[in-house]
């Protein structure tokens, strides 16, 4: 019975050891290369309009938030960076239409145009779907 507890006490540490270094790995190279935004700068630049007040909200090495925030509601992208991925979330909360939530995730080498016309194609067929219960 031991053994068997020892044994799985061994996998579940080397497991746990496998994924620090492979998480440390991906912070270091993604730091090389000058952190999310600038990895992903035509990306997010597509999301930050000072005239609407797109703005960014928080930012380190592997995450960055942009957002805006009125008396109707919020919303707000995420976009993190994981293991050759980078993972986008729409979140949006309305008083008027609710909170809705959309998610991505895009291969690293893909092109950042053809994410951003992925990303704004599916949020507006999302957006005509949920408005055009109102009409």
């Amino acid at each position: 019975m031991s053994t068997i507890l020892i044994f799985i006490l061994v996998v579940v540490g080397f497991t746990i050891f496998s994924f620090i270094k492979d998480s440390t790995a991906e912070t270091d190279n993604i730091v090389k290369e000058g952190g999310i935004y600038n990895k992903y700068k035509i990306l997010i630049d597509n999301f930050i309009d000072p005239e609407s007040g797109m703005r960014v909200i928080q930012k380190n090495n592997k995450y960055m938030c942009v957002g805006i925030n009125n008396n109707a509601g919020s919303v707000v992208f995420h976009f993190q960076h994981t293991f050759n991925k980078i993972n986008i979330t729409f979140e949006m909360k309305n008083i008027f239409i609710g909170d809705h939530k959309l998610e991505w995730d895009f291969p690293e080498t893909m092109p950042q145009t053809d994410m951003i016309r992925h990303i704004e194609n599916r949020t507006r067929q999302y957006m005509e779907n949920v408005t055009s219960q109102f009409k």
